[in-house]
Parts: C-alpha cells; structure tokens; sequence
C-alpha cells in the first residue's frame, strides 16, 4: 500500500530544487549515543539556546510512509539550512519529515499502523530537547538547551535518535529524514505538503474511525477520488459495516 506515494514525489522535486539551491545530505549514525533525559524533561527558557519552529515563527512537521523500499533513501538526513549549532538566531524556522519504508501495511491494518507511528514520536527523549508542543495541524516546537548545543547536540543527533526510536517499531524497515531550517518561506512550501498528507490521514480517519461514507457530504471526497488506496479502504470498510448508512 502506497497512500503517500504522489506526496513523496512531490517531496522529491522540493528537495532538487533546495540542493540546486544549497542543501547538504549525510549518513543517519546508525545508534544513537546521546543520552536519554529522565522523567519530566524541560528545557526552560532560560537554559535554551535554540528554539525551533516557535509559533511566532513557521514549523511543519509531518510522517510519510511506503510500502516501496525504493521510494526512500535509507539511513539519509537531507539538512535544509543551518544545523542547530550554526544558527545566529535564537529561533529558527522548523521542517521536519520523516520517511519510513515499511512493510505488511495493508488496506485492513493502515489505520491502526499508522496511528502506531504517529504515537511513536512522543518516546523521543533526548536530554537537553524538549518538543514543547507537537500540533494536530502539522506543526512542532522544540527547544534545545545551551548545555545540549555546548556538548554538541546537531540534526545528527537528533536524526539518529529519530530513527533508533522507528526502528523500534517492528514493520519499518527503512528511515529517511528532511530537516528545513532555511527560511520561513521554505518550510511554509514544505508546510503545503504536509497539508496534503493531513488530508490523506483525516480522509482514512473519517473512514475508519467515524465509519463514514457519505461521500456526497464528505469533506474528503477529492482526495478520495483521486487515491485509490482510500477508494479501496472505503470499500472494503462498507462491505464489513453493511448497515451503515451509505
């Protein structure tokens, strides 16, 4: 299954342009060894060094998922902009996406997989970061503190940690992760993506969640009629539910 698969492309004609622009790509460190906080972890304002994607300042933040290892480049972080430890600015801007290749996910268990990985984020918890606040509407803010960036803490780091965490879950296979922290401008044009992904997602959680398949009404009847992995879903959820109201 391959719901993401016109968004991942898309993403992948925005990252030409940004490396024709300036954009450097690395290896993911394949363990992380940054320490892991301890409960109630904070970064208070005072000890912070950097903000990322502060509300005053744009943030987009989303996950997109194949079932084709091809379509993601494993174990690469594409970094946008300066890195954590480069900025002049106490705020930056902040993209983040995270790829993930993974296999079995299928038509009858997307839902509950993806909800899976979506959950998986909130393990993430490296000392001296701190997601301050993570929103239904694609967008994240972290801190990261003045000892954190002094030991060295990078989108590396961070990368590498992220991806441990994925790893963990036992149907992905593969982790690519985009870092944006050029300008506002460049992560509001990766923000429009991720409202393509949310809307792919909010269509797959009206179907399963409300089990809803008045099309005619639906919000979501664009997208539907454009994916036919969420034509197949919403079949195949009416044939389970026949007395649903159609």
């Amino acid at each position: 299954m391959n719901l993401f698969d016109n968004v991942i492309a898309d993403l992948r004609d925005y990252l030409q342009k940004k490396n024709a622009e300036g954009s450097r790509e690395y290896a993911i460190p394949r363990l992380s060894s940054w320490p892991i906080a301890g409960k109630g972890n904070v970064v208070l304002e005072p000890d912070t060094a950097i903000e990322l994607g502060n509300p005053r300042d744009e943030s987009a933040s989303f996950m997109l998922w194949s079932n084709d290892a091809k379509k993601i480049n494993d174990g690469r972080i594409t970094l946008i902009g300066p890195d954590i430890g480069d900025s002049k600015q106490k705020n930056l801007p902040f993209g983040k996406v995270v790829l993930l290749g993974v296999r079995g996910m299928t038509e009858d268990n997307c839902y509950e997989r993806h909800r899976e990985l979506e959950m998986a984020r909130y393990d993430l918890n490296l000392s001296g970061y701190m997601m301050r606040s993570v929103s239904q509407y694609g967008r994240e803010w972290s801190r990261v503190s003045k000892k954190a960036i002094s030991q060295g803490m990078n989108f590396a780091t961070l990368g590498s940690a992220l991806a441990q965490m994925y790893r963990n879950v036992d149907f992905v296979e593969s982790v690519e992760i985009v870092f944006v922290t050029s300008s506002p401008a460049d992560v509001r044009e990766l923000g429009v993506l991720g409202d393509k992904a949310s809307r792919l997602i909010g269509a797959l959680n009206k179907m399963a969640a409300e089990m809803s398949f008045e099309c005619d009404s639906c919000e979501f009847v664009d997208v539907c009629d454009e994916v036919e992995d969420l034509r197949n879903i919403r079949n195949n959820l009416k044939k389970e539910e026949p007395n649903v109201r159609r």
